[in-house]
């Protein structure tokens, strides 16, 4: 319904908002990615190409361009003297986003995996977890072996456009029967950032590939 919608307003020529409209002539926005969204002031216009874009006088616009893995471009055009002017035809080049091409979609991020490890001596099973663990991230920075918590400090990898930084979270749960879990912390930020910066990274539902077989290693040897 909402592909509908976006088509018949675009036909008709219909005026979305105040700074700009959709019809015959006008100029128009395309890339090299054809599932790429095309976002004009904050609302999506198509994918692909956009065509018949008329900016109002005075006004302004705002475009971003999206895609999986791709790095996101962003312009902004103008009807106002000493402002950027929108050519005839805009192109918008999108590069592969290297973060993306070094992970993987998994539902392991940022979810707890539920373990129930063979055998009952809990403190033997959590020396053999944390020795895993460690194998896999270089610093921890919280073990607690009294109520069997782990955090590992996070590994911080850069790209060309984002920053990822990767944790891992492991606990004791229960003890009869013993239960155990895990969870992949994966988070990114735009653009460079230290670890330290929170503020700057969401929670990313893709994984490094460096992790990929680390759950299945934990469910395997444990």
């Amino acid at each position: 319904m909402k592909k509908f919608l976006l088509i018949l307003l675009i036909l008709t020529g219909f005026q979305l908002n105040s700074q700009i409209t959709i019809g015959g002539g006008g100029n128009s926005i395309s890339t090299n990615v054809p599932t790429a969204t095309i976002f004009i002031n904050g609302e999506i216009y198509g994918q692909g190409s956009v065509s018949g874009i008329k900016i109002a006088k005075n006004d302004c616009i705002q475009v971003d361009v999206l895609a999986d893995g791709y790095i996101p471009k962003s312009a902004k055009f103008c009807r106002q003297k000493g402002l950027p002017k929108m050519k005839k035809s805009e192109y918008f080049e999108l590069d592969v986003d290297s973060s993306f091409e070094a992970s993987f979609e998994t539902d392991f991020a940022n979810n707890d995996i539920s373990i129930n490890p063979r055998g009952s001596d809990s403190d033997r099973i959590w020396t053999n977890a944390v020795r895993l663990v460690v194998e896999n991230f270089d610093a921890l920075e919280v073990n607690d072996n009294e109520v069997k918590y782990l955090r590992t400090s996070w590994v911080v990898n850069t790209y060309e456009a984002f920053t990822i930084r990767t944790r891992l979270i492991a606990r004791v749960t229960d003890e009869d029967p013993l239960e155990m879990k895990f969870k992949i912390v994966s988070e990114r930020a735009g653009g460079r950032a230290s670890a330290r910066e929170d503020e700057k990274f969401r929670e990313w539902d893709r994984v490094l590939r460096r992790y990929q077989g680390l759950i299945e290693e934990i469910q395997s040897r444990l």
